[in-house]
């Protein structure tokens, strides 16, 4: 079988898939969105020989067998008038005459029940409709999954077609809405790009942790002590007065996170020398030799040293971005515009408990 949409412009049809009871299609269209979109979904059977030797079955019944003829009734004997005058009255009695048996009854005539009593002459075997208006609300920037029926026919011996539900089609969909100023190359070309992107946005807006560090680079040219927080890619230091953000860090651009401790374990020990990655701590006096402290490392020799508090606090801080440098998804725009954009929805959205109090108090 093959799936057609057809929405009244363009017509476009899957591949050939194997028909069966949970038969799966797996094919997106992608549809431009508009006042009155409205499609169907055209199910068609391959006329295949086995299909056209159904249809021959279905068509060419064997005739009706011929009605059977009455039986003649049998004839009373005659009797002449001569013979009824010397013979007197007297009469003998007439034998009953047997009636004759019924006729068989006749057979039943039935179209064999095939696939082909199911489809129409071009092998279309259903529809479904749909229209977009009653579901787009449900799949706006999210995947709504839902089922349509299948309507057939059946044909009948001796009168029209029978109109019936054959089966059901399960659509998946997801509507995004426009983007103005995002070229369409940008824009996810599959439902499996749309999930990613969604993913992916929602996983740069937790907070994955935070807590106290003193930094040096990175814009500060001494040791400050700031608050932190590590927000999806984002290492964001705030301010301790007013809680606003003050710096973010991008993670994405760091290629490395490392311990002081060990490069300092390193440097000291007798028995290795110095490599060139090390050398340099010794060539512009680095102070690689704060306790607690580590460094992330950006491209062309460019880094940030931090120090905790305490040792319990520096592993957790070295835990998290170990686990986020290098293995961070991309976050793309048109994804960070939906999450604004729901965002903002949410806020003129009013609050339900709200109107309750409202009406209850009232």
């Amino acid at each position: 079988v093959t799936c057609t949409l057809n929405n009244g412009i363009h017509f476009v049809a899957t591949p050939e898939c194997l028909l069966g009871p949970e038969t799966r299609i797996d094919q997106e269209f992608e549809l431009i969105e508009h006042n009155k979109l409205e499609f169907t979904l055209v199910i068609k059977v391959r006329r295949d020989p086995h299909i056209a030797a159904q249809f021959k079955a279905t068509t060419r019944l064997p005739p009706p067998p011929p009605a059977p003829q009455p039986a003649p009734a049998a004839r009373p004997p005659s009797r002449s008038g001569f013979r009824s005058f010397f013979q007197g009255s007297s009469k003998k009695p007439m034998k009953a005459i047997a009636p004759p048996p019924p006729p068989p009854p006749e057979p039943v005539r039935t179209l064999p029940e095939n696939l082909a009593r199911y489809l129409k002459p071009d092998c279309t075997l259903a529809r479904a409709f749909v229209a977009f208006k009653d579901i787009g609300r449900f799949c706006d920037t999210k995947l709504f999954e839902t089922s349509y029926p299948l309507i057939g026919q059946k044909m009948e011996l001796g009168s029209e077609p029978k109109t019936l539900q054959v089966g059901e089609i399960i659509l998946q969909m997801f509507r995004l809405p426009p983007l103005p100023g995002i070229p369409s190359d940008q824009l996810p070309q599959s439902l499996e790009e749309c999930h990613r992107g969604l993913r992916h946005v929602q996983w740069h807006k937790v907070t994955y942790f935070e807590g106290t560090l003193t930094q040096n680079g990175g814009g500060c040219t001494s040791w400050r002590r700031r608050h932190f927080r590590v927000i999806g890619a984002s290492l964001i230091a705030y301010n301790d007065v007013t809680k606003r953000a003050i710096t973010t860090i991008d993670l994405k651009k760091a290629l490395a996170v490392e311990d002081d401790e060990v490069t300092r374990n390193e440097l000291l020990s007798p028995a290795s020398a110095i490599s060139a990655r090390t050398s340099r701590y010794v060539e512009f006096d680095v102070p690689y030799g704060v306790e607690r402290s580590f460094r992330l490392i950006f491209p062309n020799d460019q880094e940030i040293i931090f120090f905790a508090d305490t040792d319990d606090e520096k592993d957790k801080w070295l835990e998290v971005l170990r686990a986020l440098v290098g293995r961070i998804p991309p976050n793309p725009l048109w994804a960070e515009l939906i999450w604004q954009r729901q965002q903002e929805m949410g806020k003129q959205r009013p609050d339900p408990s709200a109107s309750k109090l409202s009406l209850v108090s009232g």
